[in-house]
């Protein structure tokens, strides 16, 4: 059951960012994220790491065309988030985030 002080989530930011063949920061840690999707746009796998620098091969998966990472409540996580490409390709990725004011 969603936490009624955090839902319904009152405002969200939509974005987006090329994932490279190096570590790129994909979102800035944010202390107001309650909720946060992923999505690989792309045609390679990106690989997520929260925290540290990403490295292929380690951390989350995210499967090319439409596969997703998503950070809610229960696996909250208001740090950087990192992702590295697994082909060396540029790689899109959209986002959006849920915040509380």
């Amino acid at each position: 059951m969603p936490d009624p002080r955090i839902f319904p989530i009152p405002s969200s930011l939509s974005d987006h960012v090329t994932v490279l063949a190096v570590s790129t920061l994909v979102r800035a840690a944010n202390p107001r994220r309650v909720e946060l999707e992923l999505v690989n746009d792309g045609d390679s796998v990106i690989y997520l790491s929260r925290g540290v620098p990403a490295v292929i091969g380690d951390g989350m998966r995210i499967n090319p065309k439409g596969g997703r990472y998503r950070i809610n409540t229960i696996n909250l996580w208001y740090g950087e988030i990192y992702g590295i490409t697994g082909d060396g390709n540029m790689c899109n990725m959209t986002i959006t985030e849920g915040v509380k004011p």
